[in-house]
């Protein structure tokens, strides 16, 4: 799937410009910082099984939330954090979606918050893990895939 790596390479970028107006560039492997993270993810289901997830930090995340909701001074709130970043889930795997083989549906995103924590998908092999920075904000983008599980 190394094209699905160099699709998330081109539109991620894309998405952050039209919708963040920030840039958003390819980076070396992100750091595990310490600091609070939000991962959101959407599954996509039908021809090809799997999922998108999206990691950044709650700086990041609330940043993007005051952007997109035209917050000016304003503190996003939980929800608004959790909702800014799972449109950006949503967007991206949206996009992955339309490269698949037809009849993929695309589920509603799920977030999580949390510091020091792993997340798992269980039947679910990693694809590929592309890391970005936009300006001094790491982020990672992600794509799993449902391993086929054969009857024995």
């Amino acid at each position: 799937m190394q094209m699905m790596e160099e699709e998330i390479q081109r539109l991620a970028p894309m998405i952050w410009d039209s919708i963040l107006r920030l840039p958003l560039e390819p980076a070396a492997e992100v750091p595990r910082s310490g600091e609070r993270i939000v991962s959101s993810c959407v599954h996509i289901s039908g021809a090809w099984n799997g999922l998108v997830v999206l990691n950044c930090g709650l700086d990041f995340a609330a940043k993007a939330a005051r952007i997109m909701f035209n917050f000016h001074d304003e503190k996003p709130t939980t929800a608004d954090i959790q909702d800014a970043l799972g449109e950006l889930a949503n967007m991206i795997g949206g996009n992955l979606k339309a490269l698949l083989p037809e009849t993929c549906h695309l589920s509603l995103p799920a977030v999580v918050e949390g510091a020091d924590y792993s997340v798992r998908f269980p039947g679910a092999r990693l694809v590929t893990r592309v890391p970005f920075r936009s300006g001094e904000h790491p982020l990672t983008v992600s794509l799993h895939e449902r391993e086929d599980r054969k009857a024995a």
